[in-house]
């Protein structure tokens, strides 16, 4: 295989900058790094967060995560927001790259599968695991998957031993993202081929096998492992109520059935698209492609039987559920390619139009693809549906927002496919085929707003975190007692470097710890899980609470105030 172009590379640059700065964009400190930061902090300097339950407790044994971000972090002078960024946009890279490989694979042109990973480029939520196709947030599973994207394209273009290397990068930062892939390749090897071919492969198992023995060392010098990780213990009642409660998400049997109707489109659009483009694919992308599906399906009964049925503890967090990614992932990949094929080969628009729709409208919502069904019938003129897929869009474009989505959809697959089949007539047509590109990146986020990661900024937590940095001990431990579940005080505890007494986000680590589960179930019902009250303060102090952080609505009159701006009070309960 040739390498991509120049001018290839600089395209995917630019569109992996777009979808940070711009849609999806990109996160800090409202989602899981709000467990990672305060690690770091902690392995950083062990004098940190010493009597916070859920900053003691480290579960990254595991993955070289943490080590590559603080290793980062130190050559930029310890700034770890600094350092997730730069990485994170690394990792955008390598995950537009490995699409822009698969869709090669696929039989594409450079310049239009540049233009598909700028269509993958905009994301999309994968409904039930609730994971993303582009992650806004710098975490593990972000991290993996970039790699893991890259390895399968590079192995779908013969390039074995490099596509190893990516696949292990993607095995140390997140094994469980890689899990998918490693199977598939492992399959692969038995697959009757020419010697030199098969010997390739072989030697492409290689790196993986190198990176668990580091792997393995690593975890032996993680520090800040207080509780092991409950990988072959049972779950039991109280455990489990928990986690139902706090991640049902990992419950399959919890699911609304309107994701497995989502889904049952996906294979129908995946499969469609692979009976067509099969003669086109490189063999291993086709090996690949049916593996990494067949495995997300089957993650569905497995993942039901393990932890429903035989309530393993690997299975929160582990959670195989997730591999339904691929799945999402080739059916939009794969409807981007037949718009291009139809369009450009075929000139056939009308069928174009609908593909390139279907594959926006994975990442836009992918409930709209219950929508498209019927109204491709209707536009067939197949009985009983010739008038069928009218009328359903016609309802569904009265309801809001689900109607500007399919016709953001609809809008951009139409421009896209007219810009494809231009391609292949005018010189300039492939330049409008990027405009309509580039064009989604502002058009999606204004016309649906489904996913938009934008974060409002928040200078007054900011200015008591700050000072809370400067003014109080070491040890000193918080308690926002009107919070709630919102997740200030998870970003107070990651700015701040000081121990919270209990919260909401940090709850997320039942799913890792038996014995926090129970403890972090203690303390917020100690703490939080009545009202707040000023009766309280007596209360809050024998449970260990140093500092009680209130919004300005309560106020304690006649008490003396630690600090105060204005839209926090601090007390000091010492």
């Amino acid at each position: 295989m040739r390498g991509p172009s120049k001018l290839a590379g600089v395209g995917l640059v630019a569109l992996a900058l777009l979808s940070y700065f711009q849609y999806p964009g990109h996160i800090y400190l409202q989602s899981d790094t709000q467990i990672y930061v305060p690690l770091f902090e902690r392995f950083r300097d062990p004098g940190l967060l010493g009597r916070d339950p859920m900053a003691t407790r480290a579960h990254t044994a595991f993955t070289l995560y943490d080590e590559w971000v603080r290793m980062t972090a130190r050559a930029m002078g310890g700034n770890f927001e600094g350092a997730l960024g730069i990485l994170h946009i690394l990792i955008r890279v390598a995950l537009l790259a490995g699409i822009f490989l698969i869709a090669r694979a696929m039989g594409v042109s450079e310049a239009l599968a540049v233009a598909c990973a700028g269509i993958y480029a905009l994301g999309g939520l994968v409904a039930g695991p609730s994971v993303l196709l582009v992650e806004y947030e710098p975490v593990p599973r972000a991290f993996a998957l970039g790699p893991v994207l890259l390895g399968l394209g590079l192995a779908a273009h013969g390039r074995y031993l490099a596509a190893g290397m990516a696949g292990a990068a993607g095995f140390l930062l997140h094994p469980t993202t890689s899990g998918p892939y490693w199977a598939v390749y492992a399959a692969l090897l038995f697959v009757p081929d020419e010697p030199e071919e098969m010997k390739k492969r072989l030697w492409g198992l290689a790196p993986l096998g190198v990176a668990m023995v580091g792997l393995k060392l690593a975890a032996g010098w993680q520090p800040g492992v207080t509780e092991r990780q409950a990988f072959l213990s049972r779950i039991d009642g109280p455990w489990e109520e928990l986690i139902r409660m706090r991640a049902a998400y990992v419950w399959v049997s919890l699911w609304p059935p309107l994701y497995f109707w989502q889904y049952g489109a996906m294979l129908a659009l995946a499969g469609a698209a692979y009976l067509r483009l099969r003669q086109f694919m490189q063999p291993v992308l086709r090996f690949f492609l049916v593996g990494l599906c067949g495995l997300g399906l089957l993650s569905l009964p497995v993942s039901y039987v393990l932890l429903e049925k035989l309530k393993w503890g690997m299975l929160p967090q582990v959670q195989p559920l997730r591999t339904i990614l691929f799945l999402e992932l080739f059916a939009l990949v794969a409807s981007v390619v037949m718009a291009f094929e139809l369009a450009c080969k075929e000139g056939r628009l009308l069928g174009a139009v609908w593909w390139a729709a279907a594959g926006l409208a994975v990442g836009i919502q992918p409930r709209l693809l219950l929508v498209l069904a019927p109204l491709a019938l209707g536009w067939l003129g197949a009985p009983p549906w010739k008038w069928g897929g009218a009328v359903m869009a016609a309802v569904m474009l009265g309801t809001q927002p689900l109607g500007r989505g399919l016709l953001v959809a609809q809008g951009l697959g139409a421009l896209l496919a007219g810009a494809a089949w231009l391609s292949q007539r005018r010189r300039w047509g492939m330049a409008a085929v990027m405009a309509v590109v580039v064009a989604a990146f502002f058009v999606v986020p204004g016309g649906t707003r489904w996913h938009w990661s934008g974060q409002a900024a928040n200078p007054e937590l900011e200015e008591l975190a700050r000072w809370a940095r400067g003014a109080t001990d070491k040890d000193a431990v918080f308690l926002f007692a009107d919070a709630g579940k919102s997740l200030e005080p998870g970003v107070f505890r990651a700015t701040s470097a000081r121990a919270l007494y209990v919260d909401w986000k940090g709850g997320g680590q039942i799913n890792f710890f038996r014995e926090f589960a129970g403890e972090w179930w203690g303390r917020w019902q100690a703490a939080l899980a009545a009202p707040y009250g000023e009766g309280r303060w007596e209360e809050y102090r024998r449970l260990g609470i140093d500092y009680l952080v209130l919004g300005v609505k309560n106020r304690a009159g006649g008490r003396m105030v630690a600090f105060e701006n204005s839209k926090y009070v601090v007390y000091s309960l010492r």
